[in-house]
């Protein structure tokens, strides 16, 4: 048996029978009655349970499609999916390109759409009809689809954003807000997030891996000093965003990193809000409590992507590299058109 649907916790997996094993499974494939469970093609799927060794494992649909192929499609837990492993074999192809990997793995609107417009290119042919171009054309072509390329690998690849800031600054909060739960543990006690904690999510239909780190502040313990060197060490290669609280006022520990940090936001609105030094950077703010976290979302989301100079998120309109090594073949083409001789 083949898993059609990417391998992983689920509600529904979908496994394709293989011709030499069609009649075994068929004959575990039992509708109410006692009747086999093998609708013909273009039928409307028939329930049926699973029965394996005089036992039922699970309650099934039946599938038969127009290449008369088996589809079994069966509930997604583990228990299931081993049981079937153990009797029949269940193996596991990977995705073909990066357009269908993207597919299998999609976590927003934005980003199913570009894997559906780019699974209708085929990047090796659009490649090479570009290398054959005349080179007057391929140069603009070429920055064309590298331009194209930029939103999409954006749109692909989780862009790492770490969460920095004072003690209790409210950067744990603000993670479970954008998580839509509690995450991190939060509460008045400074110091709470010891090791960094990451999880990944879309925002404004961009994937990120949001990293909440261990406060700046007093370290009374080596523990604590450990805490927040592994927190520095995850700013590296990530956006950096500075939590202030807003009813304390930037410390000036926080006043060393605005310069070289992509947002700055202020947090507790909901509170009496102390006063903000005249040019320090503010990008925006949110409330610990009474603002919903669907609003947060859409407004860091915004705000992160025009740190980025991203559009809004959507298809690219036309073929793009969406891993690292079509981007390079498709700068090593870009290399080759400057580099090529004019045709003029």
């Amino acid at each position: 048996m083949r898993l059609l649907t990417p391998p992983g916790l689920a509600g529904v997996a979908v496994l394709l029978v293989e011709p030499r094993e069609r009649e075994e499974v068929a004959a575990c494939l039992r509708r109410p009655g006692g009747a086999r469970a093998e609708p013909p093609p273009g039928a409307p799927p028939q329930r049926a349970s699973l029965r394996l060794d005089g036992r039922d494992v699970d309650d099934v649909l039946v599938v038969t499609r127009a290449d008369g192929a088996l589809e079994v499609h069966v509930h997604g837990a583990p228990a299931v999916l081993d049981q079937l492993d153990a009797r029949f074999g269940v193996s596991v192809a990977p995705p073909a390109t990066p357009a269908e990997q993207l597919l299998q793995h999609a976590m927003s609107s934005a980003q199913l759409d570009l894997a559906l417009e780019q699974r209708g290119y085929d990047f090796d042919a659009e490649l090479a009809a570009l290398a054959q171009s005349p080179a007057a054309s391929r140069g603009p072509a070429v920055r064309a689809a590298l331009a194209r390329s930029r939103v999409a690998l954006a749109l692909t690849q989780p862009q790492p954003v770490t969460l920095v800031g004072r003690q209790n600054a409210g950067k744990s909060t603000l993670l479970n807000l954008l998580l839509f739960r509690e995450r991190a543990l939060t509460g008045d006690t400074p110091g709470l997030t010891r090791d960094p904690v990451s999880e990944r999510t879309t925002l404004g239909g961009y994937p990120y891996e949001l990293i909440d780190t261990a406060g700046e502040g007093v370290a009374p313990t080596p523990l604590d000093a450990a805490a927040i060197e592994r927190g520095r060490a995850r700013r590296a290669g990530a956006m950096v965003v500075v939590v202030v609280d807003g009813a304390v006022g930037p410390h000036p520990d926080d006043l060393e990193l605005l310069a070289r940090s992509a947002l700055v936001v202020r947090s507790k609105q909901d509170l009496p809000q102390a006063d903000w030094p005249r040019g320090a950077r503010c990008d925006g703010a949110y409330a610990l409590t009474q603002q919903p976290a669907q609003e947060v979302r859409a407004a860091f989301g915004a705000l992160l992507s025009a740190a980025r100079g991203l559009p809004e998120a959507a298809p690219v309109g036309g073929f793009a590299a969406l891993d690292q090594a079509q981007l390079s073949r498709l700068q090593a083409l870009e290399v080759d058109g400057t580099d090529a001789p004019s045709s003029a």
